[in-house]
C-alpha cells in the first residue's frame, strides 16, 4: 500500500505491458522530458552493438490510463532471469498530477513486481527523478540501495526564447569569444554524417578519448546509433572552418547533435590546437544551440555539468547560464525469487 496525502490506495490493479514501435512513438511524442537513453533507437543500438535486449513497456493504472513509458535493457538466461537496467526512466505520460514524484516512486513499485514476474535478480536503476531527501526515501522504501555513482546532473537552455535572448543570458566571456571567432572568420557549416565523415569523427574522438584518458561511449554505439535514425530521433553533425591566408579551407573541429524528440542533446565535441585558438568550440556551440531551435527543439540539454566536470569545462558550460538539474542517482535491487 502506498500513500498520498490522506488517501490510502493500491498500485496492484496498476498493469504493465509492451509496445510496439508505433504505440512507443505515439506515447514518446508526448513525453513533456523525453531523453537519449530512454530512446528507441538508443535501445537498437544497445542491442546492436551487445549483449542487451531492449524492453519497451507502458505502465498503465486502475482506469487503464497510460502513465508512464520505460525502457528496460536487460541480459537473462533462460528460467535462471537475469539483469535489468533502467536508464533515466520511466518518463511520465501525464502532467496533471501535483504529485509527480510519488507517481513516479508508484511507476516503479510496478516495475519492482515486474521483475520478481520476469525474474530480473538484479534491477540496476538510474530514475529520471529530480534529487531531493524525499525522492531518496522513496526509493529506499522500494528496497532499492543508492549506488555510489555520481548523480547525472546538466542544464537545460529554453529554445522558446529569441535568438536575442538566448545571447543575451550568455555570460560576458562567451559574448566575447563569439565575437572573437566571429572577427577571425570562423565559419561552422551544417553538413551531412556519411559514413566517410563518421569514420573521421570517431577517429578523432578515439584520439581524444586516449589523450584525456577517458572510456567514453563505444564507438561501436554510435555507429549504431547513426544507424537507428527516424523522424523523432537524428544526429546532426557542424563543422568549423577558416579560410587561412592562402585561401584554403582549415578544418577546426566538430559538433555531434542528437535530436532527441523536442530535445537536443550535446553529444561529441572535437577542436584541433588551431581550433582552439580561434575559439572554434564556442562557434560550434552557439550554432548547435540555434540549428536546435530553428528545428523545432524546445530543448537543448548542456551534456552533462556535475561536480566532477572537469573546471575548464565546467566553467564553460556554466557561462551558458543553463536551467541547472540534477537526478537522484544510481540505484540497486537484489530480488530472491
Amino acid at each position: 500500500m502506498l500513500s498520498r496525502g490522506k488517501d490510502v490506495y493500491t498500485t496492484k490493479r496498476w498493469k504493465i505491458r509492451p509496445v510496439l514501435k508505433n504505440e512507443w512513438d505515439g506515447y514518446w511524442r508526448v513525453c513533456s522530458n523525453p531523453n537519449l537513453l530512454q530512446s528507441w533507437e538508443y535501445g537498437q543500438a544497445k542491442e546492436d552493438s551487445g549483449r542487451w535486449k531492449a524492453q519497451r513497456l507502458v505502465i498503465c493504472n486502475e482506469n487503464n490510463k497510460p502513465i508512464a513509458l520505460v525502457q528496460v535493457l536487460t541480459w537473462c538466461l533462460p528460467i535462471l532471469g537475469g539483469v535489468a537496467r533502467i536508464n533515466r526512466g520511466p518518463l511520465l505520460l501525464i502532467n496533471e498530477s501535483k504529485d509527480e514524484l510519488q507517481l513516479m516512486i508508484d511507476t516503479l513499485s510496478v516495475l519492482m513486481r515486474e521483475a520478481r514476474r520476469q525474474r530480473w535478480w538484479v534491477v540496476q536503476i538510474a530514475p529520471e527523478i529530480s534529487d531531493s531527501e524525499s525522492a531518496r526515501q522513496g526509493l529506499l522504501d522500494l528496497g532499492l540501495r543508492k549506488q555510489d555513482n555520481i548523480p547525472w546532473a546538466s542544464g537545460l537552455i529554453d529554445l522558446s526564447l529569441s535568438e536575442n535572448e538566448l545571447h543575451a543570458r550568455l555570460n560576458r566571456r562567451w559574448q566575447r569569444t563569439l565575437k572573437k571567432s566571429s572577427n577571425l572568420g570562423v565559419i561552422v557549416k551544417d553538413v551531412e554524417l556519411t559514413d566517410e565523415r563518421l569514420a573521421d569523427v570517431l577517429k578523432s574522438y578515439a584520439t581524444l578519448q586516449k589523450r584525456n584518458d577517458f572510456s567514453g561511449i563505444s564507438s561501436e554505439l554510435i555507429k549504431k546509433m547513426t544507424n537507428s535514425q527516424s523522424g523523432d530521433f537524428k544526429i546532426y553533425l557542424h563543422i568549423a572552418e577558416f579560410v587561412n591566408m592562402s585561401g584554403l579551407n582549415e578544418h577546426l573541429g566538430y559538433r555531434l547533435i542528437v535530436k532527441n524528440g523536442c530535445t537536443a542533446f550535446d553529444f561529441l565535441v572535437s577542436t584541433n590546437e588551431r581550433g582552439r585558438e580561434l575559439e572554434a568550440n564556442s562557434a560550434l556551440y552557439w550554432h548547435a544551440i540555434i540549428y536546435a531551435k530553428l528545428n523545432g527543439c524546445a530543448w537543448f540539454d548542456i551534456g552533462g555539468l556535475n561536480e566532477v566536470t572537469p573546471k575548464g569545462i565546467a566553467e564553460f558550460k556554466q557561462g551558458l547560464n543553463a536551467l541547472p538539474y540534477k537526478l537522484v542517482g544510481e540505484w540497486r535491487k537484489f530480488s530472491v525469487h
